[in-house]
């Protein structure tokens, strides 16, 4: 019954990317790129219903704050019911992120930014601005995480981050691919 909101969303939302919730293999997979110790900000293009958003919170420590960047007004009704202090619903889109955070928040730099938008879902030039931005967003050393179903965007994270990594995650349906990009 969970995955009917996906569902629904996804017939009414030309952004919304998924039939079924992010698997567990796939959150432990994104999990394990991220050092907890040292983050203490951290961004999220496309939280959803929260699978990933929940993992972070569960993990990151009390004086860390959590910045999430989602566009659909069901899928915030549903973020908003985790109710952690922790957590920053921002109705906006990954675009607008670096100036909503220097402009609202006052922070110039990120130690994370989490992404699931799907990007095949967004013309060429989008998705290099939404890229390129996220770099400038991040600290040194800071990551860009992000899963999707095909390479498309893979080659914009090489061009643009001094490192980045290749992983799928077969046990997930479909399959992904998860890029990482370091700064």
């Amino acid at each position: 019954m969970k995955e009917m909101i996906l569902i629904k969303e996804l017939i009414k939302d030309k952004n919304v990317g998924a039939i079924v919730s992010t698997s567990k293999y796939v959150v432990k997979d994104f999990i394990n790129k991220i050092d907890f110790e040292k983050a203490k900000v951290f961004v999220e293009y496309g939280p959803g219903k929260g699978v990933i958003t929940k993992q972070l919170l569960n993990l990151m420590s009390e004086d860390t704050v959590l910045f999430a960047f989602e566009t659909n007004e069901s899928f915030i009704n549903e973020l908003i019911k985790i109710n952690d202090k922790r957590l920053i619903l921002i109705n906006a889109d990954a675009e607008e992120a670096k100036m909503i955070l220097k402009n609202r928040y006052k922070i110039e730099r990120v130690d994370y930014i989490i992404s699931t938008i799907p990007f095949t879902f967004l013309d060429r030039k989008k998705r290099r601005r939404i890229i390129f931005r996220s770099y400038s967003l991040l600290k040194e050393n800071g990551k860009f995480i992000t899963y999707q179903y095909s390479l498309l965007i893979y080659h914009l994270i090489k061009e643009r981050f001094s490192k980045s990594s290749l992983n799928a995650t077969l046990l997930n349906v479909p399959p992904v691919f998860i890029f990482e990009g370091t700064k």
